[in-house]
């Protein structure tokens, strides 16, 4: 009986946008005080994406981030996994527009919609694609916009 193929994170791509929002321009915009989200949430700041990007845009961004770092081509890819409840759009999948995006021509794909467990169900998901054999190579992410 051969081994079963274990899953293992091997890099982690990242992308944050330039933008930084901090607790003090929030509240500018609303009733609120920094030491109120701090004491709360222990939120300092957040990165905010310009308006009009798309979902896709943040992945592919972290994506390149996890291919530099792996040394690797687009095309090893074999499984994308867009954990969002901000879709660029309901169809195609944003993991598809991924996919197209940074041209991995031998992925498949498809988005989970989960809030914030999303990531955890994709990273699992993935996880048992690896694990089944059926793949070596997935890609999950978690891009808000």
């Amino acid at each position: 009986m051969m081994p079963k193929p274990g899953a293992k994170i091997t890099a982690l791509g990242c992308y944050v946008p330039p933008r930084v929002v901090t607790n003090y321009d929030l509240a500018q915009l609303v009733d609120t005080t920094h030491e109120w989200i701090v004491e709360r949430t222990g939120i300092h700041e957040r990165h905010w994406v310009e308006k009009g990007t798309p979902t896709s845009e943040l992945a592919v961004k972290a994506v390149e981030d996890l291919l530099r770092q792996r040394q690797i081509e687009a095309d090893e890819i074999e499984l994308i996994i867009v954990a969002t409840v901000t879709p660029d759009m309901f169809f195609p999948s944003t993991a598809c527009v991924v996919q197209n995006k940074i041209r991995a021509t031998r992925a498949w794909g498809f988005d989970i919609s989960a809030a914030c467990s999303s990531f955890l169900y994709a990273l699992t998901t993935g996880a048992q694609f690896i694990e089944s054999g059926k793949h070596k190579k997935c890609w999950s992410s978690a891009p808000t916009s």
